[in-house]
């Protein structure tokens, strides 16, 4: 089974048994639904049988040893399932209180919530079977529906799936009952396992180590979470659950008082202007365990590691190599695996023998594998030293500017917001600061080592920022405390902004996660496209990683969302496990001169055929494409993006071209008609849950 990121997976299943079942606690003692504490979980001795049984003394549930489906919790709590509210009309609200102020307040309070006391945000949620859904609205929720559907078919194969709110609910339901009946944390562990072993989500390794891997976090969180069941469901599954709009996530930045310049159009440079040579990789995924010859089908999140030998054991279903015929190459494999040390070494042989040298170095995140069930602090320094070493053997003296990605953290996308006591990054973000601190002036580390983002101008003119988009990232189970802008990220990124703007400086973006994926919350994402609308003359590039596939998000004027004015490089991965081969990418950049614009003028991509690799047993770097030579791109500025877009509607050979480059030069399945429009909508849709971009340029 393929996993499109199973960090994500594995969270929101926890999330659901125990982060909703503490969030559905009244303080009221008396509560109506409230169980027994003489309730339990008992797996059926049969296993077989694929069924929990639940033991009650309480006539509530019935007789002892009756059994609970997932159908018969949802008859159980259908009254709050049936509970309709109006959307949430998101507009700009002004905010009351500064956002460190509104941060602290909430903490404080133990509710992550804004409990604006406003007759207007008291307002916003209402019965809408009282007040009657308009038009608008409907049409609304219809174009919402379809743009989940779509993000759905482009996370194909997850496990997730069939989890809807329902089935959110449900869950909650039980684990409520669990956490009321006040039994101990190893209770509720082997809930968590046995359910997950129960919806086959994972085998019983994984699911058991998962939840061991996750156990901090979820009992921190269980202990201080005061969201309501459909608020959490709501951010879990990133979608409002039965009509339930969550009034929290409708908070806006604050811009200086600075008036907007006039947008100016971008300029060429002279034929004859110097350039700069940038390389850039992303998402590398090491895997130290990776073992060639090893099982690539095990049917777990990832394969090809030394350890698939006893997966029998945990899983009969899955088939030996020999049965299989599907074993591990020496450089990589297609699917469930990632990349050996062996490929790390030839590309860095690579590139260290290149006759022309590199004046810096992109890496947008994500150094470690994807065993995400199994991993320690210790796992994921091991592998940032690790590249951090490469760079500096092979490439000495080349300055290399990070991002960090959701797979630095162990667990996985655990990043500790600031301010919760015993709770901090300092594991992380301090070996951050040494590492990419040989690169950065020591003003900029304060900011490393608190929110894991730095601000720095490596030439006169011209700002690199680099944020942490793991505050933007909905599986991060630590938002759920407060998803009021965590850490501060965008109000800061806007004190950097207009500080380049008064001092007349271009500033390239970097960061992990790209807003407009689903996976990031939609306010932060909102906001963000407000703040790269705000400073168009000022951010020229902005560079992703994560998707692990090429391609871009395009950003529109928020006037009419019409006119192009910006668009950010969603850069190919080297690992190879979304079915892609290992790319690497090197950009021509307008030179460090009076009056440069900073922009990209081109790049080219460099792959490693692993098929070839594997087969001849040698690793041959080769020419992937250039946008301008490939695509018969004039220019790389927003214009010039949209243009193709706009092409490739109309041109399906064209298209067909650009989808090969999308899977890394590697012949994935044709993309029919429904695959083609969710591509063309994703390269549209530079901000996260707006259906209505797709539409406009529809």
């Amino acid at each position: 089974m393929k996993f499109y990121t199973p960090c994500l997976y594995f969270y929101i299943f926890a999330a659901e048994v125990i982060l909703l079942a503490s969030s559905g606690i009244p303080s009221d003692s008396n509560h109506d639904n409230q169980l027994e504490t003489d309730f339990f979980f008992e797996e059926e001795q049969d296993s077989s049988a694929d069924v929990i049984r639940f033991r009650r003394e309480s006539e509530q549930w019935g007789e002892d040893g009756a059994e609970l489906s997932p159908k018969a919790g949802y008859e159980a709590d259908k009254t709050v399932l049936s509970e309709k509210t109006e959307p949430f009309d998101r507009r700009n609200i002004p905010a009351s209180e500064s956002m460190e102020e509104l941060g602290s307040r909430r903490f404080a309070n133990g509710d992550d919530q804004i409990r604006d006391s406003s007759a207007q945000t008291e307002s916003r949620i209402v019965d809408a079977e009282a007040t009657g859904a308009t038009h608008r609205e409907r049409k609304f929720e219809d174009k919402m529906a379809a743009y989940l559907k779509r993000y759905r078919q482009r996370t194909n194969g997850n496990p997730f799936a069939f989890i809807t709110c329902d089935i959110c609910y449900v869950v909650a339901h039980v684990a409520r009952g669990i956490v009321r009946s006040g039994k101990s944390e190893e209770v509720l562990v082997k809930v968590v396992a046995d359910l997950c072993i129960l919806f086959r989500i994972e085998d019983k390794r994984v699911c058991k180590m998962f939840v061991q891997e996750y156990r901090d976090e979820i009992f921190y969180l269980a202990r201080h979470l005061s969201l309501e069941p459909w608020e959490a469901c709501g951010i879990v599954l990133a979608t409002p659950c039965h009509g339930h709009y969550y009034p929290g996530q409708n908070w806006t930045v604050t811009f200086p008082h600075t008036p907007k310049p006039q947008p100016r159009p971008p300029t060429p440079p002279k034929p004859s202007a110097p350039t700069l040579r940038v390389l850039h990789l992303t998402d590398l995924h090491l895997d130290f365990q990776y073992r060639e010859g090893a099982n690539a089908d095990c049917r777990e999140p990832l394969c090809c590691r030394e350890d698939d030998a006893a997966l029998a054991y945990y899983n009969s279903s899955v088939p030996s190599v020999k049965e299989s015929g599907d074993k591990a190459g020496k450089y990589g494999h297609y699917g469930t695996c990632d990349i050996p040390s062996v490929t790390l070494v030839s590309l860095f042989k690579h590139l260290k023998n290149q006759s022309e040298k590199f004046d810096y170095i992109l890496f947008t995140g994500d150094v470690p594998p994807h065993d995400i069930w199994n991993q320690s602090r210790a796992d994921q320094l091991r592998y940032l030293h690790t590249l951090d070493e490469m760079f500096q053997t092979n490439l000495p003296g080349v300055p290399v500017y990070w991002a960090v990605g959701n797979h630095e953290a162990a667990p996985c996308n655990s990043f500790v917001i600031p301010g919760l006591p015993g709770r901090n990054m300092s594991w992380l973000y301090e070996p951050l600061a040494q590492v990419w601190g040989r690169w950065l002036p020591q003003d900029a580390l304060s900011t490393v080592r608190s929110c894991a983002g730095y601000s720095v101008s490596p030439y006169k003119g011209f700002r690199i920022i680099s944020i942490n988009s793991n505050y933007c990232n909905k599986d991060n189970p630590w938002i759920l405390l407060n998803t009021t802008d965590p850490c501060g990220t965008l109000q800061w990124l806007i004190s950097e902004l207009q500080q380049a703007e008064d001092n007349k400086e271009k500033v390239h973006i970097l960061t992990h996660i790209p807003p407009g994926e689903a996976v990031c919350l939609q306010v932060w994402s909102h906001n963000f496209y407000d703040i790269i609308n705000r400073y168009e003359n000022t951010v020229v590039n902005q560079f992703y990683g994560h998707n692990h596939h090429d391609w871009f998000q395009m950003f529109y004027d928020t006037s009419d969302f019409q006119r192009p004015l910006n668009f950010g490089f969603v850069t190919p991965a080297l690992t190879s496990r979304d079915e892609t081969n290992p790319v690497y990418r090197i950009y021509t950049v307008d030179g460090n001169y009076e009056g440069s614009s900073w922009a990209v003028l081109d790049y080219t991509n460099y792959f490693l055929n692993l098929t070839e690799a594997n087969s001849e047993e040698k690793a041959t770097w080769a020419y992937g494409y250039n946008p301008k030579t490939d695509l018969n791109m004039t220019s790389l500025y927003a214009a010039d993006w949209e243009d193709l877009v706009q092409r490739m509607e109309n041109d399906d050979d064209l298209f067909q071209k650009f989808y090969f480059y999308y899977y890394n030069l590697h012949s994935a399945v044709p993309c029919d008609e429904d695959c083609k429009a969710d591509i063309i909508c994703s390269l549209k849709e530079g901000r996260s849950y707006d259906p209505d971009l797709c539409e406009i340029h529809g």
